[in-house]
């Protein structure tokens, strides 16, 4: 193997070591996203069981004021009772009784019922004020995980960035063009290893795409003289080094 198709191999296991913790970064802002919408949907029933018990309080406080108002008017009217001189008056003052007992009735049983309801919301607060600080309190240690993560990942990426530099610059001029068009049209990775035929199998495959090779490239491929390229993809291909294991 010429010391060109070298350094190519070295470019091929530098981008796909790239490649791989570049995609691991990638999956970092969605960890995040999960982490925060977590945070977001236990605050949000937070925020929600305070909003409804705001509602209740406030719609119960307007009730009281009803009841109190219908039991100042069944009061008033039951004063009447001792200044009714016939039956007619008496028992259209009784009507009156009666009807501002029903209404006060009702707003009682709503009152009631929302009482009711104000202690469930009440008990519900706690757990999930603690679900809060929980998802909270998970949230920032994964944070802190995720960002010594991504530092990590970012050296190492710079540390292969940097010896992507140093093995290209020893390539030709024309050889590093060619390598850096490839890698900008595919993702990064223009060059990938020529995978020998399988059991019967007469073509090569590329290790980018897998599409087969015809034999005349995996012939030329063989002679390990020159880079070929794949008719699918465009990939630059090489047979592993011979003293590599799995060559």
């Amino acid at each position: 193997m010429t010391d060109e198709l070298r350094q190519h191999w070295v470019l091929h296991e530098t981008d796909e070591e790239a490649a791989r913790h570049e995609a691991e970064r990638a999956k970092l802002p969605e960890q995040l996203r999960v982490l925060d919408a977590r945070v977001t949907s236990e605050r949000r029933k937070v925020d929600d069981l305070a909003s409804r018990a705001a509602a209740l309080e406030k719609r119960r406080r307007e009730l009281e004021r009803d009841i109190a108002a219908f039991e100042a008017q069944e009061k008033r009217f039951r004063a009447q009772l001792d200044a009714v001189t016939d039956q007619k008056q008496f028992v259209a003052v009784q009507h009156e009784i009666a009807g501002v007992a029903g209404k006060r009735s009702t707003l009682e049983t709503e009152a009631l019922t929302l009482m009711d309801e104000e202690e469930r919301i009440a008990s519900a607060r706690p757990a999930a004020a603690e679900a809060l600080a929980k998802a909270e309190r998970e949230t920032a240690a994964a944070r802190e995980t995720i960002d010594a993560s991504q530092a990590r990942l970012d050296a190492v990426i710079a540390a292969l960035d940097a010896r992507r530099a140093e093995v290209s610059a020893g390539l030709s001029a024309g050889a590093r063009t060619r390598y850096e068009r490839a890698r900008a049209l595919r993702g990064g990775r223009g060059v990938a290893e020529l995978l020998e035929p399988g059991l019967g199998s007469t073509n090569g495959t590329c290790g980018g795409c897998h599409a087969a090779l015809t034999p005349r490239l995996l012939q030329e491929a063989r002679r390990r003289e020159a880079l070929v390229a794949c008719e699918a993809c465009g990939r630059l291909l090489l047979l592993r080094p011979e003293d590599l294991p799995g060559a």
